[in-house]
């Protein structure tokens, strides 16, 4: 977003097919991508995004079995726009998004960002071997979302 653009304090609302959001565990050993189910926006405000742990893809066969369970909702309270920073919490774990804010036009804008997870202090205990593992690791996030007024 240029220096001069501001955008308008009105809420936006996710938009469904155009929201990509990827894990990978460090040292990278998988990638996998997650479904939000929606969302909102309100610039220099809060920002919230529901996601279904169930929608998990990724190239290890029936790995999406271990994150079942109900929506994973990340919040974050304020937001800056230039650039783009975002700290909050999903699932018990905080998280810093920094990246961009693009304006696609008087409609939409479109938002990149990336960041690291921390590991869970608490570990699950009836989870398996995998999804214990993954726990015990740092995870990097990547989203790209479009929101539209």
């Amino acid at each position: 977003m240029s220096d001069t653009a501001v955008l308008p304090a009105t809420r936006y609302t996710l938009r469904r097919d155009r929201c990509v959001i990827e894990l990978s565990p460090r040292p990278p050993l998988i990638r996998a991508r997650l479904t939000a189910t929606g969302g909102h926006w309100t610039p220099g405000s809060a920002l919230t995004v529901t996601l279904d742990p169930g929608s998990l893809r990724t190239p290890i066969p029936f790995l999406h079995r271990a994150f079942r369970g109900g929506e994973i909702t990340f919040t974050a309270d304020e937001v800056a726009e230039d650039p783009f920073v975002a700290e909050g919490r999903v699932a018990g774990r905080d998280v810093r998004l920094r990246g961009d804010v693009r304006h696609r036009d008087d409609h939409s804008v479109v938002v990149w960002a990336a960041g690291i997870v921390p590991p869970a202090r608490r570990k699950p205990r009836r989870a398996g071997a995998l999804v214990r593992l993954l726990a015990r690791r740092r995870l990097r996030v990547e989203i790209a979302i479009e929101f539209v007024r």
